[in-house]
């Protein structure tokens, strides 16, 4: 049975200059009905802060570049051993979508940052023990492969990105979303995720069967869990959890970068897959939800995707926008 959850947010949107109102920054609401106190008995919360700028990413409609053609950076002293460099050249950028299935971006060091190489990994499945060999016991969420190697300390929650956005291990039990540590579970098979939340099946991605635990309720991006004619909507509930809510839409609802509008019962009119936001007093257009290792729903074409989303506990992690960098 689902539970009715009636739920508003505020999403923030800043840093990306693509040309659209949205993009001019500022707090956003959610209409008429973000002045609400309580829906249901449920208390409602509004979400006005602004997110913690994260940092400035390289604009992401460069070429792939072949090995005959690296333009080589500055010397920087030794370059580190990033393994074999001869496979097909791919944009490190684009994580989990970089390369075919079963295969991680490297990138090539002293290059520039879209200049990268696919290595296959080792076929290991999150979470599955005795997938990998007793001196490399645990199984690496790495791009769109996995790779055994040694259980790090990064606990859940924990930032598992380093400098150069190369997902890094976490401790026994978790996996780097490209984002934070988070619990990985088994498509189809009873899994106990945080919070009651459902198992999102990223097997299609990295080549064996593997999943994350997502938000509870209903999917984001695909819908599944709502009626023909809902969608599930992005929301957190007032003790803070995030969750999917089925709200009503009439229609197939308005596609990415059009205008849109918020509705008083919660949910708005854009697409499945897609959020409702824009600057306060401005004009709100339809954006493209993404996870950030771009397993469930990855961007189109150079696109990012870029933790954007806001609550009064700060920037969601793991979850954002898909966005054109400047």
């Amino acid at each position: 049975m689902r539970l009715p959850i009636i739920v508003l947010i505020c999403l923030i949107f800043n840093g990306c200059d693509d040309g659209s109102p949205a993009s001019a920054g500022g707090d956003v609401g959610m209409g008429p009905a973000d002045m609400a106190t309580s829906v249901d008995g449920m208390t409602i919360q509004r979400f006005d802060s602004a997110p913690t700028p994260r940092d400035a990413r390289v604009p992401l409609d460069a070429a792939q570049m072949p090995a005959d053609q690296f333009v080589p950076l500055p010397d920087t002293g030794p370059a580190p051993d990033v393994g074999p460099l001869g496979g097909d050249p791919c944009d490190p950028r684009l994580n989990a979508r970089a390369c075919d299935p079963g295969f991680f971006c490297v990138h090539v060091p002293q290059q520039r940052p879209n200049v990268g190489r696919c290595q296959a990994g080792d076929g290991c499945r999150p979470g599955v023990e005795g997938d990998c060999p007793p001196d490399r016991p645990y199984c690496h969420l790495k791009g769109g492969s996995t790779v055994c190697t040694e259980a790090g300390a990064l606990m859940e929650g924990d930032d598992c990105v380093d400098a150069l956005d190369i997902p890094q291990p976490c401790a026994e039990g978790l996996v780097c979303n490209n984002s934070i540590c988070q619990v990985p579970c088994i498509p189809g098979a009873e899994n106990d995720c945080p919070n009651g939340g459902r198992c999102a099946d990223i097997s299609e991605r990295v080549g064996v069967d593997a999943g994350l635990c997502g938000p509870r309720n209903c999917d984001w991006f695909t819908g599944d869990g709502c009626d023909d004619d809902e969608k599930c909507s992005y929301a957190i509930r007032s003790d803070g959890v995030l969750v999917g809510s089925c709200t009503a839409l009439n229609g197939p609802g308005n596609p990415d970068g059009s205008m849109c509008s918020n509705l008083p019962m919660g949910g708005d009119n854009c697409a499945q897959g897609l959020v409702c936001i824009g600057a306060a007093g401005r004009e709100r257009i339809c954006r493209t939800l993404c996870d950030t290792g771009q397993y469930e729903a990855p961007c189109a074409g150079t696109r990012a995707c870029e933790e954007r989303l806001q609550t009064t506990s700060g920037v969601v992690r793991g979850y954002g926008l898909c966005v054109t960098n400047q």
